[in-house]
């Protein structure tokens, strides 16, 4: 309840400036979202700034609560540590296969959460797109629940750009899912297809210039449904 409550507060702030009118921030494709009593849901976002977390949170309605996976190290303090925890936040430690943060993620999807991934692994800073990795593909298999695909432009200058009222503009594409295998084994070949497959559906909501890995790439090999 209390995780509600904190999320609904930063919720109601942020979106403040945004109907004020100083903040030009919006939404495109709403309607592609899966009905929220569906379930749960992976969004998957290329990461520009740390302020494109709370930019799709407050643009997302808000039934549609976020969870998403920080750096363990973020929970070392106290204070930040109950901070994130009432958040729904996962811990993951970076650099290497998080297999608790792998089953984290899995078992609260299954219990419906909207979890924001970022395949990327880190922040582009200069908003082109760099190489994805698979953690999304394999949650969505182990899960069940589908993935669906955002793509973030203008927070190359974080919060500053926000207050010099610089156009932030989020694109909501189709939801897919991926069909688990039977042996919940994936191929390397098939990894490599699905995540290329996922990036794209990322790159392709882009601007041309903003597509970097992905601006010319064709999308081979087995696509998801």
């Amino acid at each position: 309840m209390l995780g509600v409550l904190m999320y609904g507060l930063l919720y109601v702030g942020l979106n403040f400036f945004r109907l004020i009118g100083w903040w030009r921030w919006r939404i495109e494709g709403t309607s592609n979202l899966p009905p929220r009593q569906s379930g749960g849901m992976i969004i998957v976002m290329n990461h520009i700034n740390w302020v494109d977390i709370p930019a799709v949170g407050a643009l997302l309605p808000f039934a549609y609560r976020l969870s998403w996976l920080a750096k363990i190290e973020v929970f070392d303090n106290p204070a930040t540590r109950w901070f994130f925890q009432n958040m729904q936040v996962i811990p993951i430690k970076r650099g290497r296969r998080d297999v608790a943060a792998l089953d984290a993620s899995v078992e609260a999807l299954r219990a419906g959460a909207v979890l924001l991934i970022f395949p990327e692994g880190h922040r582009s800073r200069d908003g082109v797109l760099k190489p994805g990795r698979g953690g999304a593909v394999r949650m969505a298999m182990k899960s069940g629940v589908p993935i669906v695909p955002l793509a973030i432009t203008g927070t190359e200058h974080g919060l500053r750009g926000a207050f010099l009222r610089e156009p932030l503009t989020i694109r909501i594409g189709e939801p897919y899912t991926i069909t688990p295998t039977e042996n919940g084994k994936i191929p390397t070949d098939i990894m490599d297809h699905l995540t290329t497959d996922m990036m794209l559906r990322i790159a392709g909501m882009l601007p041309e210039a903003y597509r970097g890995a992905y601006a010319q790439l064709p999308s081979e090999g087995p696509r998801a449904s």
